[in-house]
């Protein structure tokens, strides 16, 4: 069988829609660029590249078999659908890390496996795979040890009448018609709070540290003060900027914020409306410490959305600096850019941001930086390199 001749007009106007479905998708309208990327395919079916990139929407709307399927396709064009004995095999690494991530959203895990390590084969120095293998291995494990267990003999999940019958009477004849079996009983006390072994406690910083030690008065036995009333909870109608807000809006944490930030709470904050946008930003660059970022996104990673809330965060705080110190707010930033950076798949999650943002973040650190003088510049600068270099 032997393709079409595609002629030079189709092939132009093919690459023309693969650059407005690159353009749409580095907008996150993933579902538009799949459209052109599969307009440009039905001009040139021959175009590896387009199938690859139109997997890659297929993996951010998470339809995994239609990724898996056209990484497939791609790598028989490239002649790698197996192995890699061809002049430039490095060219299907993209496509063989992007089959991986479609076999693990299937649970693929063992193959998901094989592809991510033929990767690393091509390309050694691949932190991001050796991440997500690295991720991956636990999950794998138990994947086969339900699966060794679910092919064992277990004991009478559908037991006779007989069998449920000797498992629910009295042992002997003799015995009162009212006994009944002996289960341990658990008591279940309520209470108004954890126990403090079970509460996180983050690290307190001198002037914390001295606020916590001093005596409180009888009114502080209420929760925070930090939203006094129930109309500060009322999300306003209209998006306020940082010089109309409240002084306080910056540094208190409003009642409805985790006082202690998890991953489940931090992903419903990022949901909020766009009236609360504001309040959520402050919260982040204030309330969550940079150095226990990679203990809160753990072993799973940051993904982007969270990467580009703290970058809108330093945006934001940086054009209205009202409400905290010129190098105090670099200072946090820097720490903030760094502890992203440490967190796993942050190279991965990294290339689904705006280039954009990051560009901004980092060049108003760098502004306000230049008014502060002193050794921050350079700290912006290494901050920035970090990032480039993961």
């Amino acid at each position: 069988m032997t393709m079409a001749k595609i002629s030079p007009e189709e092939k132009a106007k093919a690459n023309d829609l693969k650059g407005k479905g690159n353009t749409a998708f580095g907008k996150k309208d993933f579902k538009s660029a799949l459209d052109y990327y599969t307009q440009a395919i039905k001009l040139d079916a021959t175009e590896p590249i387009f199938l690859s990139n139109r997997a890659a929407c297929y993996l951010q709307l998470q339809n995994w078999a239609a990724a898996e399927s056209d990484c497939n396709l791609a790598l028989v064009m490239m002649g790698q659908l197996v192995n890699d004995d061809v002049p430039n095999p490095k060219a299907g690494v993209k496509l063989l890390y992007r089959r991986g991530v479609s076999r693990r959203g299937q649970g693929k895990l063992a193959q998901a496996k094989a592809d991510w390590e033929r990767v690393l084969i091509l390309d050694p120095d691949n932190k991001s795979v050796r991440e997500d293998l690295n991720s991956m291995a636990w999950e794998l494990k138990k994947q086969e040890r339900n699966s060794r267990g679910s092919t064992k003999s277990r004991p009478a999940t559908t037991s006779s009448p007989s069998m449920q019958q000797a498992t629910t009477t009295p042992a002997t004849t003799g015995a009162s018609t009212t006994a009944t079996t002996q289960r341990n009983i658990i008591p279940i006390e309520i209470v108004d709070s954890l126990p403090k072994e079970f509460v996180f406690t983050p690290a307190l910083g001198p002037r914390e540290a001295t606020a916590a030690s001093s005596p409180l008065p009888a009114s502080s036995e209420k929760p925070l003060p930090l939203a006094a009333s129930k109309k500060k909870e009322t999300a306003p109608k209209e998006l306020l900027s940082l010089s109309q807000m409240p002084s306080n809006t910056s540094r208190q944490v409003p009642l409805s914020f985790p006082q202690t930030p998890n991953l489940y709470d931090l992903t419903q904050l990022i949901r909020r409306p766009p009236s609360e946008r504001l309040q959520v930003l402050a919260y982040f660059f204030h309330n969550i410490p940079p150095l226990q970022l990679s203990s809160i996104f753990g072993r799973g990673g940051i993904e982007g959305d969270f990467i580009e809330t703290f970058l809108d965060a330093i945006i934001a705080l940086g054009e209205d600096l009202e409400h905290v110190k010129a190098g105090e707010f670099v200072d946090r930033s820097i720490q903030l850019l760094k502890g992203i950076a440490a967190c796993d798949r942050f190279s991965i999650a990294k290339v689904f941001i705006d280039d954009k943002k990051v560009v901004k973040a980092f060049a108003v650190c760098n502004n306000i930086a230049q008014d502060c003088g002193g050794d921050i510049v350079s700290q912006v600068a290494e901050a920035q390199s970090l990032w480039n270099s993961t």
